[in-house]
């Protein structure tokens, strides 16, 4: 009774991670463009988070490196590429890889 009890728990954490790892592989890689709008602020106003507005719709700027240095242009029009996901509230996220000022 036992060892069925362990063989299944095993088999349902193997499931769990192999699932985590399939959704990993699967993200998708996108280019979009569109204009930094800030979506959190510290107890400061200094901006915290950031999307992009697309005519899409928006994409949160996921908290990597890259995604950081789009802080500081917020109502600026940029091109960004990274791996599109989704967090927790459903919002389509994008993780940055590049990106390029469009209105100097």
């Amino acid at each position: 009774m036992k060892k069925k009890m362990l063989l299944g728990i095993c088999v349902l954490v193997i499931t769990f991670i192999v699932s985590a790892v399939v959704h990993q592989v699967n993200a998708e890689e996108a280019t979009i463009t569109g204009i930094v709008a800030a979506t959190a602020w510290d107890d400061n106003q200094k901006v915290i988070a950031v999307c992009i507005d697309t005519d899409d719709g928006s994409y949160y700027v996921s908290d990597n490196a890259m995604g950081k240095e789009l802080l500081a242009l917020v109502d600026s029009e940029v091109k960004v590429t990274g791996t599109l996901g989704e967090d927790t509230e459903s919002n389509i996220t994008i993780t940055v890889k590049s990106y390029e000022e469009l209105n100097n």
